[in-house]
């Protein structure tokens, strides 16, 4: 690395700090919490993007993935106190209750097991048919954590989990998640990826064990997903079977397309522009006062809104917003070059 790409970094890395140091100290309320979650779905698209974008496996799973990571981290940090008076826990899981870093790195682990056991036997199966069995695997552990009652509570869900997720555990896991993409997909394993996501035949004849290369990227990605799951049940601070359903998972895959699949920029872009509208809109489905004007509650709408948006996109930039590019310096500076020809009469 040249002087003056350490330089750039060097630059990059003091603003990101300093933005987060003002975000932490003058947000409050909801708006750091939304700062907080904007965050967590950028490193979850990320992870998704791993397998959707940058190998091409268009899986649906990983609500499911998620969920585990968020109920094993939950369970690990509940106070004694609370697992003794809602739960009925073996012994050795009832009076421990870990720090948050081991219970995350362990959750994560956890997630990959159940994505690899659940997923694996789908490999044999392409197109809609691998789909749809992905989906599966958000309704069986979705069953799962309604119907382990002693671990789960079932429906109820889970309260009192630690808030141990804060601005710079959120931000400073998404720049080393940022930088381990950027490393993994220049890396031969990630060109592997990449040709995989071409086209299949072509990577076997080149030598490539595909469904090895798919499995390693189902267990990078479900990491990082399981990763974002924890951060986010830290964050809420509670968890129900039900809160990483269907819609939630269409909410992902809308911020990898709007963005542009198969860019770290695209998930990062895309994951805002969702986070921000969707939560920032929410009060108008609620009904509100125009002028004189009472408008009844619209329930539904931000998701209404959310698909026309959606549908736009996909008309008028069917690759993304990114169309398959990364913001860096070189990208800045041409657009600054280009902006006076599109602004000439």
């Amino acid at each position: 690395m040249n002087t003056t790409k350490i330089g750039r970094s060097m630059v990059s890395l003091t603003i990101y700090v300093g933005l987060l140091f003002l975000a932490d100290t003058f947000l409050r309320g909801f708006y750091l919490q939304l700062v907080r979650l904007f965050g967590i779905n950028s490193i979850i698209a990320l992870g998704v993007n791993i397998t959707n974008g940058y190998t091409n496996i268009f899986s649906l799973g990983f609500g499911g993935v998620m969920l585990t990571a968020a109920y094993t981290s939950s369970i690990l940090t509940l106070p004694i106190w609370y697992k003794e008076a809602a739960l009925h826990l073996p012994f050795w899981l009832a009076r421990i209750q870990w720090p948050f870093v081991p219970s995350l790195l362990v959750a994560a682990i956890v997630a990959v097991i159940a994505s690899v056991v659940l997923v694996l036997p789908a490999f044999r199966l392409k197109g809609h048919y691998f789909i749809l069995t992905s989906i599966g695997v958000n309704i069986v552990i979705a069953n799962l954590a309604e119907n382990l009652r002693s671990f789960t509570q079932g429906a109820q869900g889970l309260r009192s989990i630690p808030a141990f997720t804060n601005t710079w555990w959120v931000y400073g896991i998404l720049l080393l998640t940022v930088f381990f993409i950027w490393r993994l997909i220049r890396s031969k394993f990630g060109r592997a990826l990449i040709t995989i996501s071409k086209d299949q035949g072509l990577a076997a004849v080149m030598g490539i064990n595909v469904v090895r290369y798919k499995i390693y990227s189902f267990i990078i990605g479900s990491f990082i997903v399981g990763i974002g799951g924890v951060l986010w049940v830290h964050l809420i601070v509670s968890i129900n079977p039900q809160v990483f359903n269907l819609l939630f998972v269409f909410e992902i895959i809308a911020m990898l397309a709007i963005g542009g699949i198969g860019t770290i920029s695209g998930a990062i872009l895309g994951a805002a522009i969702v986070t921000f509208f969707t939560e920032l809109a929410l009060p108008i489905q609620e009904g509100f006062s125009l002028f004189s004007l009472q408008v009844p509650p619209l329930f539904g709408l931000v998701n209404l809104l959310m698909a026309i948006l959606l549908i736009v996109i996909m008309i008028y930039r069917p690759d993304g917003i990114m169309r398959g590019k990364e913001i860096s310096y070189e990208y800045i500076s041409s657009l600054f070059r280009h902006f006076p020809k599109l602004t000439k009469k």
